[in-house]
């Protein structure tokens, strides 16, 4: 709760004074059951009018204070409770903003979208409910309870002894349900997962005609979230009953013990009104507190996956006294080896020792699956490696912060994202400052010039959401002009070139090579042929590196590698 409380911040006072407006409508709410003693007793029994309108009277003005005291404790209680969610809501995006890739591997994105949106809106509605629940109605159950005793002490007992009743059953049911809810978001992130999946592989699900599969599968994901609240809505269907049966008891024992005090003059009529009245308050208190405690029991659940991702550490962090200047490109792994933290623990890189100049063009091939995005993810430091040490610009990447490495290193996907805005808007993204100038150059070294002069609007056309009404190539070419805009010591491009015929990324290379001869350039791909004039090209086998040299070289030296040149041929 420590990490929920921290992000109350300016709502300080709206949280402190919601309780004490709420806390104040209930005290006088507990006070017109003693006014209705003295209008049955002085008033109506006594045949006296005017002790009726004299009590009538301060009934209704002690009814509109409670009634205006509760008006501003909701409307403090709203802004409190709403101020709280979007403080955590921000806190939760800069703590996500601040994660490393293996911190986001171990929660996924549809996880930490969940508790991004429904878990914090739970949040919020228990916040609500606290601060108009869990303050005022202790504070009248106990005041009322002060005042039946005062009214007639054996009497009071019977209806302590049923409030106790009610408290330790319902606590065993909510302190079940809590368990219960913890159960139902994990299917529900599960759920989560499959609509994102699915939704964002829609054209592969049609292609395949995978459709009715697809829903087969979503329907046993949304059946286990329906299962988990059924179990979760049985038990919580206890609390009604118990209410009632408790209730019931209570007012039999009230009014069968309170008819022998009247017959014997230990009571008079307008006490047991007023101690009637009291009973039903106060149960009617209980049954508020009881609905209050059956939405916060889902709460729970909320809370503790909210505070789960606020109070996680980044697993990569910037050092005391970083490294801010990246001398020059060159990258040197000595004796580097990696595995994934979620993964199975078996290392994906093992031992790879190698050396890059600065300036040069390296390529990397390798089977699928042999680690070569794996490999550049440590030169960016996206993850640390578990043994030997990654240089760049002759520092460990580790002594870097993470401004510089993310300043002086570009990386380019093959699956490219863009961002709804303009072609100028996404551009930016690279160096926010560019002028139109500079990101026309950009353009022109990623070949994407030629696409962006046939749109309308130029620089000014407004891309989709993902870039959806720009083909492949295009979006491709529109990442590698962003990357390129930072003018970085290093470019990767992984696969990111895949979308381009070969005469358009020959000509990229070529430009890439003649306007950036300082720059250095790691190539991924798969086909051979695209990286056969780089300077070096690095060979990986299942995570291991078994030829490192120029393509002539490396045809004569390595079996691997005369395999892979082998395949692109006969393709």
């Amino acid at each position: 709760m420590k990490s929920i409380l921290q992000q109350v911040k300016q709502y300080k006072k709206e949280f402190v004074a919601a309780p004490l407006f709420l806390i104040g409508s209930g005290l006088f709410e507990t006070m017109i059951p003693l006014m209705t003693t003295h209008i049955v007793d002085d008033g109506i029994e006594q045949n006296n009018i005017s002790e009726v309108l004299h009590w009538g009277s301060f009934m209704l003005i002690f009814a509109l204070l409670a009634l205006t005291l509760a008006l501003f404790g909701y409307v403090f209680s709203a802004k409190a409770s709403s101020g709280l969610a979007a403080n955590i809501r921000e806190a939760l995006f800069r703590r996500i903003q601040q994660f490393s890739f293996s911190n986001l591997d171990k929660y996924g994105v549809s996880s930490l979208v969940a508790r991004e949106t429904s878990d914090v809106t739970n949040i919020q509605n228990a916040a609500q409910t606290v601060l108009t629940q869990f303050f005022k109605t202790p504070a009248a159950v106990i005041y009322s309870l002060i005042l039946t005793m005062q009214l007639n002490m054996r009497l009071s007992m019977v209806l302590i002894i049923g409030v106790l009743i009610i408290a330790i059953l319902l606590s065993f049911i909510i302190i079940k349900s809590i368990a219960l809810y913890r159960q139902v978001y994990v299917d529900y992130d599960e759920l989560n997962n499959k609509i994102q999946e699915n939704v964002t592989g829609i054209r592969v699900v049609k292609s395949f005609a995978r459709e009715e599969s697809e829903s087969h599968v979503f329907d046993k994901a949304a059946g286990m979230v329906r299962d988990g609240f059924v179990r979760v809505e049985k038990l919580l269907a206890f609390n009604n009953p118990v209410m009632m049966l408790s209730l019931e008891f209570c007012f039999i024992g009230i009014a069968w013990i309170g008819a022998k005090y009247i017959s014997v003059g230990e009571m008079t009529t307008g006490d047991l009104t007023g101690f009637i009245t009291y009973a039903f308050q106060i149960m009617s208190y209980m049954a508020m507190l009881v609905l209050s405690f059956a939405q916060l029991s889902s709460s729970f659940a909320s809370i503790k996956r909210v505070t789960e991702v606020l109070e996680d550490e980044a697993a990569i962090r910037d050092p005391e006294n970083p490294v801010c200047h990246m001398a020059d490109g060159s990258v040197e792994f000595s004796h580097v080896s990696f595995r994934y933290g979620e993964g199975s623990g078996k290392n994906v890189l093992e031992d790879i020792t190698l050396s890059i100049r600065s300036g040069e063009m390296i390529g990397i091939v390798g089977a699928t699956g042999s680690s070569k995005t794996s490999l550049v993810n440590l030169i960016s430091r996206l993850y640390d490696v578990n043994e030997g040490h990654v240089l760049v610009g002759g520092h460990d990447v580790r002594e870097y912060d993470a401004d510089t490495l993310m300043r002086d290193i570009s990386v380019v996907l093959q699956k490219n994202l863009l961002f709804s805005g303009t072609v100028l808007d996404n551009l930016k993204w690279g160096k926010p400052d560019a002028s139109l100038e500079e990101c026309a150059e950009a353009c022109r070294q990623a070949c994407a010039d030629t696409f962006i002069a046939e749109k309308k609007e130029r620089y000014d056309e407004v891309i989709e959401q993902g870039g959806a009404n720009l083909s492949g190539g295009q979006r491709q070419r529109l990442c590698l002009a962003r990357a390129l805009l930072k003018k970085p010591k290093i470019l990767i491009l992984d696969d990111a070139l895949s979308a381009l015929d070969t005469a358009t990324e020959a000509k990229i290379r070529t430009t890439l090579r003649e306007d950036s001869p300082d720059m250095t350039k790691i190539i991924i791909t798969q086909r051979v042929a695209s990286i056969q004039d780089a300077d070096r090209i690095i060979v990986l086998d299942k995570g291991r590196v078994c030829g490192f040299d120029t393509h002539e070289n490396l045809l004569k030296s390595c079996g691997e590698y005369r395999d892979l040149c082998s395949a692109a041929a006969m393709n």
